[in-house]
């Protein structure tokens, strides 16, 4: 979110006293003019309509000045346009020589209001290429002072997270949530939006509850291994592999020291028949962002398969582990010295470290 104080050239309107009120066709004519050439990114025609709005001097009409400053807030996402070329030709607009031009000195940048380019910035950023939907998406719908007046531009806006919402699964409730939650915000008078967030709230609600039930009945049902000498202990969902050398995997099991403190371990393995890896690293591939596993050391052992595995603990084991497990697709690439190896993380394994993570909300809440 940006919210930026425009610079003396940008709100160079005020310099002009009023030098005739334009009429409500004008304004319509103006604001269709510069938003045409924003959406165009035509920096002289931006130019021309900024100017004849900075042409008209003071506005008495505070809905009137809004358009302006909108207008004018247009000029950073339009490459060449300059806010003092079209102060110029405001200038010849209103005629130099007059004295009705700009007989008072400018404003100092104190005394100039604040205008608010969010709407120009949120659209901007939605139809630039390779534009990261999700981010604006969840930026808009947290920012609780955003609420944009009804015009063309937020229009557009509304369509355009409108037609990022509509593919999304029913099932993905957060995303849902977070979308009609934007959607609220950029249009705080449609109902249809609020009753969606009220659904999409009352239903991830309910399935936390649903979920945290389950992990207290797990919790009981979780295949624990003790050490004899110092009483720490490592708890595995009964679904994991039970065996290393079975096949690839990344799973989360449950530690719990002597004393009695917890902490989550993601662990990852590869198995092979036909040979060593020799895995230095390992790579995820999570909705097509990759990522280094931040892992330590990788181990290795073998009996008729060979095995190499490594794991990382604590709260940076949880974070990738929910990534993991909330991802439509991950993929672990084990690295070694000469080849890789891909795993695509099965359903049954996110299952698992869904429930596992589950079972660690109950336990860290407590």
């Amino acid at each position: 979110m940006r919210n930026f104080m425009l610079s003396l050239p940008a709100m160079a309107l005020f310099a002009f006293p009023v030098s005739a009120n334009p009429s409500q066709e004008d304004v319509d004519a103006a604001r269709s003019e510069c938003r045409d050439a924003f959406l165009a990114r035509d920096a002289e025609a931006y130019m021309d309509a900024a100017a004849s709005m900075i042409a008209w001097g003071a506005l008495q009409n505070p809905e009137w000045t809004r358009e302006v400053e909108l207008c004018l807030a247009f000029a950073d996402a339009i490459e060449g346009a300059n806010l003092e070329t079209a102060r110029e030709r405001a200038a010849a607009l209103a005629g130099e020589g007059d004295p009705m031009v700009a007989t008072e000195a400018p404003a100092s940048p104190a005394e100039l209001p604040e205008a608010d380019t969010r709407l120009a910035d949120y659209l901007t950023r939605l139809q630039a290429d390779g534009a990261d939907i999700d981010a604006v998406v969840r930026e808009i719908a947290a920012d609780q002072t955003f609420a944009p007046s009804p015009s063309p531009e937020r229009d557009a806006l509304e369509a355009a997270v409108t037609a990022y919402v509509r593919p999304i699964p029913a099932a993905q409730a957060e995303r849902n949530l977070v979308a009609y939650q934007a959607l609220a915000r950029i249009d705080p008078e449609d109902q249809t939006y609020r009753d969606r967030v009220a659904r999409y709230e009352q239903a991830i609600e309910a399935e936390r509850e649903q979920l945290q039930r389950a992990a207290r009945a797990l919790e009981g049902r979780l295949v624990r291994t003790t050490a004899e000498f110092d009483g720490s202990s490592w708890a595995r969902h009964p679904s994991s592999p039970r065996y290393q050398d079975i096949r690839n995997y990344v799973t989360l099991y449950l530690l719990e020291s002597g004393t009695g403190q917890q902490s989550m371990e993601l662990f990852f393995n590869y198995t092979s028949r036909s040979g060593w890896l020799f895995v230095e690293s390992a790579s995820i591939n999570i909705d097509g962002e990759t990522i280094r596993a931040p892992v330590g050391q990788w181990f290795r052992d073998n009996d008729t398969e060979i095995w190499e595995f490594a794991s990382l603990r604590g709260d940076a084991a949880v974070s990738l582990a929910r990534r993991i497990a909330e991802a439509d697709r991950a993929v672990v690439r084990f690295n070694g010295q000469q080849f890789y190896d891909d795993y695509v993380v099965s359903d049954g394994d996110k299952r698992v470290m869904r429930e596992m993570l589950a079972i660690w909300d109950v336990i860290s809440a407590e």
